[in-house]
């Protein structure tokens, strides 16, 4: 039995307190392929931690039976934090109080500095250069001295992920049917199963690479970023990373984490982390989909929300997904200010009915295959 636990000390920010992230690990230290998931990065999104709380004791049970043929870890609760910003019976957790970064931005792009240590050995063999490339990558974050809690805690989670085959950061949105992003160069191939294994409703690339510094985004693209920067040189996209959103914040239950924990079982096995069957693949509920074709709705007024549809919903051009209502106005549905879906696509993302909104807050997003010229240079990170 190799299971074991693990603890990463943040430096205290204030006299008399502390916190650590805990690491579980799975299998043998080395063995290929080798998975790195995560949860909660934005803390006050758990439904990911309760779909690791359903696989955990799968993997313990694998590992007891000498079935993990690869390396698996796996931080239940990525940013302690997070999860310690309770206000007022409110629990926060998406933005650091100390620099008010958003937890899942301004991640560390390694492609430089592993381009300075390593670039000029690159050549044609993708194998050697997957090994230079990882090896520079801990070297480099071995080498960072970070000040503070959360730089830290960012150097110390890529040690751990920046080396994995198959990197997948759990997240939720307030309210959602199950999506993924993930990197154009990744679909279909592994994407492609991952979405199936799920159960994902949609799955929206970014191409050709994620561009903002998010968790899953820097692991990702630091081999398509090396790639173009060396176009000579074999490298391969030797790490599938993706961003799962496990619907809404809600959305938290025993059925859905163990079902969710099951498929993501399932998906390891797929992947030959663990030896076993995975079956025949799903149906795949939908093609993905370009970012730049990911309409997103807007507020045009201060009030109340509510949806005309389910998360889940084919929607046509010209739709009303939602209204958002001024609760003085006495005149009825001239009080209603409806908002429309500008392509067809699937409804898959916005918050829950009865909301406070205001001029300019996100209110949906809608996955289509067509390019929007309204979307053209925006990321998808509208919040």
């Amino acid at each position: 039995m190799t299971h074991r636990k693990s603890t990463i000390q943040l430096p205290s920010m204030t006299p008399g307190t502390s916190r650590a992230i805990t690491v579980h690990h799975f299998g043998k230290r080395g063995a290929r392929p080798k998975a790195y998931l995560q949860a909660a990065i934005h803390a006050n999104e758990l439904p990911g931690a309760m779909a690791l709380h359903y696989l955990m004791p799968m993997l313990a049970d694998a590992d007891k039976r000498g079935l993990i043929k690869g390396e698996i870890i796996v931080v239940p609760t990525v940013n302690p934090i997070g999860l310690s910003q309770l206000a007022g019976n409110n629990h926060l957790g998406r933005y650091d109080f100390l620099g008010r970064d958003n937890f899942n931005r301004n991640w560390l792009d390694l492609s430089d500095a592993v381009a300075q240590r390593v670039g000029q050995r690159l050549g044609k063999n993708a194998q050697e250069n997957v090994a230079l490339i990882r090896a520079a990558a801990l070297a480099e974050l071995g080498a960072m001295r970070p000040l503070n809690e959360l730089q830290t805690l960012r150097v110390e989670v890529m040690k751990l992920s920046v080396d994995a085959d198959i990197v997948l950061d759990l997240h939720c949105d307030q309210d959602a049917a199950l999506h993924l992003f993930i990197s154009r160069r990744d679909w279909p191939g592994p994407a492609q199963a991952l979405a199936a294994d799920l159960g994902a409703a949609a799955t929206l690339y970014n191409d050709p690479y994620p561009q903002a510094l998010t968790f899953s985004g820097v692991n990702g693209a630091l081999w398509a970023r090396l790639a173009d920067r060396f176009p000579e040189a074999a490298i391969a996209q030797a790490c599938h990373s993706t961003t799962v959103e496990y619907r809404g914040q809600h959305d938290v239950s025993h059925p859905l984490g163990e079902s969710d924990g099951r498929n993501l079982y399932r998906h390891l096995v797929r992947r030959g982390i663990i030896s076993g069957r995975a079956g025949k693949l799903p149906r795949l509920k939908h093609e993905a989909t370009p970012i730049g074709g990911m309409d997103v709705g807007y507020s045009p007024a201060t009030g109340i929300l509510v949806y005309h549809f389910a998360k889940g919903t084919w929607v046509k051009k010209g739709q009303a997904i939602c209204d958002v209502i001024d609760p003085a106005d006495a005149r009825g549905p001239k009080a209603r200010k409806p908002v429309l879906a500008r392509t067809d696509g699937l409804f898959y993302s916005g918050k829950q009915n009865g909301k406070l909104v205001w001029p300019g807050a996100v209110v949906f997003a809608v996955a289509g295959a067509k390019l929007l010229a309204h979307r053209k240079g925006k990321s998808g990170l509208d919040d």
